[in-house]
């Protein structure tokens, strides 16, 4: 499909999810880092709830990452029983990530190689 060996679409699918990554593990650190007022000021308001008045599945999702961040999981699960379960995938994915890129520094450096190669770039 469109010229890519499947070695490419690989490495291509593993640069996603570590970008993807990233933005996850920014989402776990914020509630150590920002205090939840200051956060708040930059969530819009939940469009669902404004047009239907009924919350949405993410309703309450980041008060609730706030209070799993301080031990409360009764808390958030009374918050958002998702967030649990979310905030559960995103700490695995983390895990992941970090055994990833530990286990698999050749291809790491193979990315570099990979991009600077004639097949990649034509």
């Amino acid at each position: 499909m469109f010229g890519i060996r499947r070695s490419e679409w690989k490495l291509i699918g593993l640069f996603v999810w570590f970008i993807v990554s990233v933005v996850i593990f920014v989402v776990l650190l914020l509630p150590f880092v920002v205090p939840q007022h200051q956060l708040a000021q930059y969530i819009p308001e939940c469009e669902w709830q404004t047009r239907f008045q009924k919350p949405c599945a993410f309703c309450g999702m980041s008060t609730a990452f706030y209070a799993i961040s301080r031990g409360d999981l009764t808390g958030a699960y009374c918050l958002n029983p998702l967030s649990l379960y979310i905030y559960s995938a995103f700490v695995l994915n983390t895990f992941c990530v970090v055994l990833t890129l530990k286990y698999t520094k050749n291809c790491i450096k193979n990315i570099g190689a990979t991009l600077r190669s004639d097949s990649v770039l034509s």
